[in-house]
């Protein structure tokens, strides 16, 4: 396994570090990673759900690269999963600033716009529901 996966999935740029702890060793390629893919892509997903520390050098490069994707109109979003890091105090700080998700699907389904055509759906049923209702009552 390598120790930073990049895979694409639904025009979606993902990121995954396969590392415990996240350190300025890493920073520098986190930051050029995700400078490349906002080339090409303006959703990206940074998965850290195997991480369980973050020093402040990554933790800068990830505040970096946030503000340079939104500048060119761009998402980044955090996976970060049931660990140490999920635990620490660092991770209240983490999700003040970024959007935050629990697993991969959850951020996909977000980014996709998944859950707003589930909602979509869900509120045509509602209407067709109500309206056999009210044609029910008026006859």
């Amino acid at each position: 396994m390598e120790a930073i996966e990049r895979k694409i999935t639904e025009g979606i740029a993902i990121e995954k570090f396969n590392f415990v702890r996240a350190t300025m060793n890493e920073a520098f390629r986190l930051k050029n990673n995700l400078i490349e893919d906002n080339r090409d892509f303006n959703k990206i997903i940074v998965d850290l759900s195997e991480c369980d520390y973050i020093d402040s050098t990554f933790l800068g490069a990830l505040i970096y690269s946030y503000r340079r994707i939104r500048e060119r109109n761009g998402i980044l979003v955090l996976i970060i999963g049931h660990t140490q890091l999920s635990k620490s105090f660092i991770y209240d700080e983490i999700s003040k600033m970024f959007r935050v998700f629990r697993t991969l699907e959850e951020a996909v389904d977000e980014l996709s716009n998944k859950n707003k055509l589930r909602e979509s759906a869900k509120l045509q049923q509602i209407q067709l529901n109500l309206s056999d209702r009210i044609d029910c009552s008026i006859n």
